[in-house]
């Protein structure tokens, strides 16, 4: 019985030969000229030869090409699948930091901020006020792209802990999801209405969240009571303040390593509809 040294024993290799250049007819781009290569398998005595043409170059190029393309589509694909499980809608699939209008001194700022956020976020939280069409969703998505992790409304996240007294969501695992994502990005906080049990899954999250060293952002189109007239006057935030919207273990958990980012500015969207010849009203 012969075995496999015994065969590979027997087999003499022999170099590829390149043989002269010779016209070839291909069906969808016609004429082109190329060497053929002559290969020996020799197996003892006997010379097995076979003859490989080379193929039309436009082919080799269109097939590169395509496959290129279908790497493309399928790294694009791939993409907006991450996009979506990181809470991330269509308008912003091709929004980075990159991409951010940074039109004023104030926005160029906060443009560095958001960056050096992206690029050290241990244990640090953003708090981005102002109103809206100020850019403050494409900076926290800017960086979330960046970090990785998660951003949904304040709505959002309220809304799916209703759904779980229904059974349809476990609880725990989406609170658990929230704590331990890399970055969690809470827009429109003030929107969310202000009950108990806003309070305790706020409380809950950040709590961990602090534990965990693990960064935030929090977004709001309201303003600070270091700015209020109204808290200047009564000593108690307004619904407008942001401090209004969290509780003392909140504020305090995010005061000891956050910054908080004023958007002043006009709102984009205004100044886009108006370049059209439109209006806001």
């Amino acid at each position: 019985m012969k075995t496999t040294g015994d065969i590979l024993s027997k087999m003499k290799f022999r170099e590829p030969e390149t043989l002269p250049e010779t016209d070839f007819d291909c069906p969808k781009h016609g004429r082109y000229a190329g060497h053929p290569i002559k290969y020996f398998r020799s197996f003892g005595n006997d010379d097995e030869r076979c003859v490989e043409n080379p193929k039309c170059p436009k082919c080799v190029e269109e097939e590169a090409a395509r496959r290129e393309r279908a790497e493309a589509e399928e790294k694009k694909r791939e993409e907006i699948k991450r996009f979506i499980g990181m809470g991330i809608d269509e308008k912003y699939w091709k929004e980075t930091l990159g991409t951010f209008n940074a039109y004023t001194p104030e926005l160029k700022k906060h443009l560095e901020t958001a960056r050096k956020f992206s690029e050290s976020p241990e244990d640090k939280k953003l708090v981005m006020l102002g109103e809206n069409g100020n850019g403050k969703t494409h900076l926290a998505i800017g960086a979330l792209k960046m970090i990785g992790g998660l951003i949904c409304t304040a709505y959002e996240i309220g809304l799916m802990l209703r759904e779980s007294y229904y059974g349809k969501i476990n609880q725990y695992e989406f609170l658990q999801n929230l704590c331990e994502t890399p970055l969690l990005v809470i827009d429109e906080v003030e929107k969310a209405s202000e009950t108990q049990a806003k309070q305790n899954w706020l409380s809950h999250v950040i709590g961990k969240r602090y534990n965990k060293m693990l960064p935030a952002i929090f977004i709001a189109n309201c303003h600070s009571q270091v700015d209020c007239s109204h808290y200047k006057a009564e000593k108690k935030p307004c619904s407008r303040c942001v401090e209004y919207h969290l509780e003392n273990d909140v504020l305090s958990r995010i005061v000891e390593n956050g910054q908080v980012m004023k958007f002043t500015g006009e709102d984009y969207r205004c100044k886009i509809r108006a370049a059209r010849g439109k209006n806001c009203e």
